[in-house]
């Protein structure tokens, strides 16, 4: 008995696709990741976005304490009020970097850092120029260790430091760098005074005169100039030591008015009862 065979009703087959079709395919699945991460990043950055503006409005980081360090001259009121910080100000609203600048504007300060610490908390440090001597140029100002004058001295503020006189305003406009240097070679010499203990105490030193031709001139507490020039201060501090010695042997360094040392290898003496320099 033979069985008859069936023939499918329909038959389809996929014809195999092209090296194009399978690179278009790739293509699109590629575009259509990259679209998806892209929608995604946008979500995510607008959800970051809304939490942000959403915190910029919560009392919770509204700014509760204010926390200043390194102050010695100033006081925390006037440092805050330097910051011009405003209260009750959203801490994530505060612009750090304008707070520093305004502090550094701050004649006092020489430099400073702020900091936040969430949620209500502000940090400022400070570091407060120090007064190295006073300079006379009609008004009074500090000068700090980096001879720089920073402010003026008003009634009340303490005055017991150097003071360094020849200036006048018209010379620290036209010959501010001149000035500044000489600023720096006075400091240099208090300094070296005082690390060396010279003869010459610097506790006894009246004024440090300044002048831009000659250098630097001492005036004591007891009348005595004393001629130094531009540099080589310390050998100029060992000769003076002998020579105060050599001078009070001979018991005539009361009589001593001025004192030139600002020569290699010699001094000039003046004295008050010989009105000639003597060698």
């Amino acid at each position: 008995m033979f069985r008859r065979r069936r023939s499918p009703i329909f038959e389809w087959k996929m014809s195999p696709a092209t090296p194009e079709v399978v690179e278009r395919r790739k293509r699109n699945r590629t575009i259509l990741k990259t679209v998806l991460a892209a929608v995604a990043t946008v979500d995510v950055a607008l959800g970051l976005m809304l939490i942000y503006l959403l915190f910029l409005h919560v009392p919770y980081f509204n700014l509760q304490q204010v926390d200043v360090t390194g102050m010695r001259r100033l006081s925390r009121a006037e440092v805050v009020e330097a910051a011009e910080i405003e209260d009750g100000t959203n801490l994530l609203n505060v612009n750090l970097s304008a707070i520093t600048e305004r502090l550094r504007r701050h004649p006092w300060i020489r430099s400073a850092s702020v900091y936040r610490r969430l949620p209500g908390r502000l940090i400022m440090e400070i570091e407060e120029r120090t007064p190295r001597a006073i300079l006379a140029a009609e008004r009074l100002y500090y000068v700090d260790e980096q001879a720089e004058f920073f402010s003026r001295i008003l009634p009340g503020d303490p005055v017991d430091y150097p003071l360094l006189t020849g200036a006048t305003p018209e010379e620290l406009i036209a010959h501010g760098p001149e000035i500044r240097e000489m600023i720096r070679l006075g400091l240099g010499l208090l300094d070296l005074m005082e690390r060396n203990k010279s003869a010459l105490d610097p506790s006894r030193v009246s004024e440090i005169q300044m002048n831009l031709d000659d250098g630097l001139s001492i005036r004591t507490k007891a009348g005595r100039t004393i001629v130094m020039g531009r540099g080589n201060f310390e050998l100029k501090l060992h000769r003076y030591g002998r020579l105060k010695k050599f001078l009070t042997g001979r018991g005539q360094w009361h009589n001593a008015r001025i004192i030139n040392l600002d020569f290699e290898d010699r001094a000039l003496v003046r004295s008050a009862d010989k009105p000639h320099l003597q060698g």
